[in-house]
């Protein structure tokens, strides 16, 4: 993206906060097991590796993410699946209640898998979507999100006019893998040192699925570096949030 004459002063930090993204595109499409998709049926080769919530009622099953699929990002693994899940309440999980598992190895014989997602019918009502999608990726340089920190510190005296077009340009909504996040209110406390987490996952509004988090809410699913690095996606911080 070009950074407009009016903030030619701050090219150059600009420049220096460019990250790589891969925005998701959703389309109706059937997938295979193990294929990216936003909702339907999660890669499983048996009906007991379906994570269970609190009182054993089983989760909703949000999205899947196959990384071979997806351009290469900074500190992701390379292969195998991610998939997530959140608490099955009508509030998507409130209460930051989530699982992410990766898969690092997996089938495609589908003759070996479930095809069918065994629990859907018992959580569909609550999801923030309303249709199932086939999940594609652009990756693309985006820089400094509105909502890190040191975007505030770094333009907190500009223009008006010098805001807007920061906004336009370091807009970062929607539904997205690696980049820097945006918090619809605001950023979480653990955001404070956002230096040392990684934006796993943002699922922002969109026409084609009916996504949408409440009122033009979205979610986003954060992880440390440290952790992305080591494989370990047992602490993953889940967050949703809406006008």
């Amino acid at each position: 993206m070009e950074i407009p004459q009016m903030l030619e002063e701050y090219a150059d930090y600009l420049k220096s906060t460019i990250k790589l993204s891969n925005r998701i595109v959703f389309t109706l499409e059937e997938t295979k097991p193990w294929e990216s998709k936003l909702g339907g049926c999660p890669y499983l080769e048996g009906i007991e590796q379906y994570p269970m919530g609190e009182g054993g009622k089983p989760m909703m099953f949000f999205a899947q993410i196959n990384l071979a699929e997806m351009p290469p990002l900074p500190d992701f693994p390379q292969d195998g699946l991610l998939q997530f899940y959140v608490e099955d309440d009508d509030c998507y999980g409130l209460d930051g209640i989530s699982v992410v598992k990766y898969i690092p190895e997996y089938k495609t014989d589908e003759a070996l898998l479930v095809r069918e997602n065994p629990y859907s019918e018992s959580y569909e009502e609550n999801l923030p979507f309303s249709e199932n999608c086939k999940i594609t990726f652009i990756q693309e340089e985006v820089f400094i999100g509105t909502d890190c920190p040191e975007y505030e510190d770094k333009f907190w005296d500009v223009s008006e006019e010098e805001s807007d077009a920061l906004y336009d340009l370091c807009d970062a909504s929607d539904s997205r893998v690696g980049g820097y996040p945006y918090f619809v209110q605001s950023a979480p406390a653990y955001y404070e040192d956002s230096s040392e987490y990684v934006l796993l996952l943002q699922l922002d509004v969109d026409d084609t699925s009916g996504l949408m988090f409440g009122d033009s809410g979205n979610c986003n699913f954060m992880i440390s570096r440290k952790d992305l690095l080591a494989k370990n996606f047992s602490e993953v911080e889940y967050d949703w949030q809406c006008c």
